[in-house]
């Protein structure tokens, strides 16, 4: 109990550490938001106190004077003014892009690192950035070899797009992958955590590692399948159809929300453990430290008639400090 006791803590301690990693770099990307918008804020201002000077100037020149050149000087004003509005619709999308792009480099960093994690005999290779193509292929090694490759696409937007489907294939397509999956924080209309669309599969951040365990085994069975048997091509075409179907997606669906459903009860069992430890813990060194003040009593009352306890003796040549409590303890 000991023993996974500590595991258990060990767990617990890399997942905070995991959690506090993804609440900094949630932090940065709120901060970088925030000075952004402070920017844009800023620069909204100047353009108002410019337009507001402008309008001062053109009133005060408009009164002296109506001339043609006065509208030329006019006409150029507002040409400034639109050229400025320009820039500011210019500055925040370019805000925008940058804060999307950072939080799918985020996105597409922690699906490395888990794949990395989950994997470490399958070769992770994440695609360099500005690269066609999608964000990480992993290439599965079974227990005979390399025997099949993923292609992951990660999406961290907050509408789904059919066109990524279409994008994935044509990478799928050029890199000769065998199999497609999109995580996304964004799912279709009427998906539920997994689904299987056009050929590519599309799942959520958690339902990822449930996916990939799944998809490589059916990888490696298929791969077991042709060497066992180079002339039994159909079955290999039949297995890779039922992987592809909707019965194996529907059981693929059902197994991940297993899994999901015996985290969260693995979750709450582990807290529920962790604070019945502590409570037995303490209950069991109050009822020690009652029977050796029981036990001192005694032996105060009857002196050396009364028959000695080894558990609450002290040792042959130890100290007050090494006394029944701290042996006990």
């Amino acid at each position: 109990m000991a023993t996974e006791l500590r595991d258990l803590q060990a767990q617990i301690a890399e997942q905070a550490e995991r959690r506090q990693e993804a609440e900094n770099r949630e932090l940065a990307l709120r901060a970088e938001k925030r000075d952004l918008e402070a920017e844009r804020e800023t620069l909204r201002l100047q353009v108002e106190r410019t337009l507001d000077q402008e309008r001062e100037t053109i009133a005060t020149t408009a009164r002296e004077q109506a001339d043609e050149k006065w509208q030329m000087k006019l006409r150029e004003r507002d040409l400034q003014i639109e050229q400025m509005n320009k820039r500011l619709d210019d500055l925040q999308a370019a805000a925008d892009q940058k804060r999307s792009g950072l939080q799918g480099e985020v996105l597409e960093r922690e699906l490395e690192d888990t794949l990395h994690e989950n994997f470490p005999g399958d070769e992770i290779e994440p695609v360099k950035s500005g690269k066609r193509g999608a964000d990480v292929v992993q290439r599965v090694r079974g227990s005979r070899g390399e025997c099949g490759k993923l292609l992951w696409e990660s999406k961290n937007h907050k509408h789904w797009s059919d066109g990524w489907i279409d994008k994935l294939r044509e990478d799928q397509q050029a890199e000769k992958a065998d199999i497609g999956i999109i995580v996304t924080a964004a799912l279709p209309e009427g998906v539920d955590h997994i689904a299987f669309l056009r050929g590519v599969w599309i799942c959520d951040f958690a339902s990822a590692m449930p996916l990939a365990i799944t998809l490589r085994q059916q990888l490696d069975a298929i791969s077991q399948a042709r060497i066992v048997d180079l002339n039994r091509s159909r079955v290999a075409d039949d297995l890779y159809a039922y992987v592809c179907g909707s019965e194996f997606q529907h059981f693929v669906t059902n197994a991940v929300t297993a899994a999901l459903r015996q985290k969260q009860e693995l979750d709450a069992e582990r807290t529920w453990a962790t604070r019945n430890f502590k409570k037995r813990e303490v209950q069991i060194e109050a009822q020690l430290r009652s029977f050796a003040g029981l036990y001192g009593g005694l032996q105060g009352i009857a002196g050396g008639a009364l028959q000695p306890i080894a558990p609450l003796e002290l040792p042959p040549g130890g100290d007050e400090e090494q006394g029944p409590l701290a042996l006990a303890s």
